[in-house]
């Protein structure tokens, strides 16, 4: 039977991750990402229509002034109160939409119409990124305390930074527009990524504590291909759900949902093919630097006693004749 070794062709993996993460981060360095309005700032609308009308009907005025990814918010009880939040629009723009509307429903009434300023997109960005590290810092400090390692610890944490880089990278190449939620979708990641990890780390830890006589890259490939269709039906059935949501759930979803499905699939590849690889790294550097062979077997326990006969003519041998 041909065993698959994930550790000894793990240099394909760290290849493959380069080859999204570098061009993410040129993306990122030279035209950034699109941050929505809830992080710069754009113009409120709450309008009474004159008549009952469906998100898509809106949704087709706005697209006509291009602004198709509005988000767009209707109360159950009252269908006819709309609040709109898009990009900043002028004066002029803001009258044209409302006239626009005027003409498509029947009849409109503002309630409100103001621009949210950039103070509260900073305040945001600055709260998400405080609960990004603080998140961080728990999984090194919950994972070191778990396993009484600090090398599981690390590894986890540059598996969890690669997912962060690897998302925020997607989103700068595909220009798809972060908003609140995207905060959401970081966390997500952060929990995901950590428990397909925890779950793989765990079983390299019971892999050693049998004291198999084999040199540690095998034990851990070992150990991922244990656990490895465990892995892989969670991510593809929560895979599934997510598609669900990202085609059936309308346009506002459809973001939030294209993250949560991106970060299942980077938090799953990266347990498999960056955290334990690295765990190997490390294991092979501190061999090297004690003077051993990286590819030497385990020690395997002393050997037990042999047990003590009994004298030929106590009870049990009599019983055994």
């Amino acid at each position: 039977m041909r065993v698959w070794d994930i550790i000894g062709k793990r240099r394909w993996g760290y290849l493959l991750s380069l080859l999204v993460i570098i061009p993410g981060a040129v993306a990122l360095y030279t035209s950034g990402v699109n941050l929505g309005i809830d992080f710069t700032g754009g113009t409120l609308l709450d309008v009474r229509l004159g008549r009952n009308a469906s998100i898509e009907e809106i949704r087709a005025v706005m697209a006509g002034f291009g602004h198709a990814e509005a988000v767009i918010q209707q109360s159950p009880d009252r269908p006819r109160q709309v609040l709109i939040r898009t990009e900043p629009l002028d004066e002029a723009t803001t009258s044209r939409l409302t006239a626009a509307l005027r003409n498509r429903f029947g009849g409109i009434e503002v309630l409100l119409a103001e621009r949210v300023g950039p103070k509260v997109g900073r305040e945001l960005r600055n709260r998400a990124i405080t609960a990004v590290v603080i998140g961080l810092l728990l999984q090194v400090i919950y994972i070191t305390w778990r396993f009484r390692s600090v090398r599981f610890a690390v590894t986890a944490d540059i598996a969890l930074a690669h997912d962060l880089l690897l998302v925020l990278g997607v989103y700068a190449l595909t220009r798809k527009q972060l908003d609140s939620s995207f905060v959401a979708v970081l966390l997500t990641v952060i929990g995901y990524s950590i428990n397909d990890t925890v779950v793989i780390f765990d079983r390299i830890r019971e892999t050693l504590a049998q004291r198999i006589r084999a040199p540690f890259p095998q034990l851990v490939n070992r150990s991922i291909l244990e656990v490895l269709p465990r892995s892989l039906t969670t991510g593809l059935g929560a895979m599934m759900a997510i598609a669900a949501i990202y085609f059936l759930g309308g346009v506002t979803v459809r973001d939030f949902a294209f993250g949560l499905g991106l970060g299942i699939l980077t938090g799953t590849y990266s347990s498999i093919f960056i955290a334990s690889p690295l765990l190997v790294e490390w294991h092979n550097w501190s061999e090297r630097r004690a003077g051993r062979s990286p590819e030497a077997s385990t020690p395997t326990p002393a050997a037990e006693p042999a047990p003590v006969p009994f004298p030929s003519g106590s009870r049990r041998n009599r019983r055994r004749r």
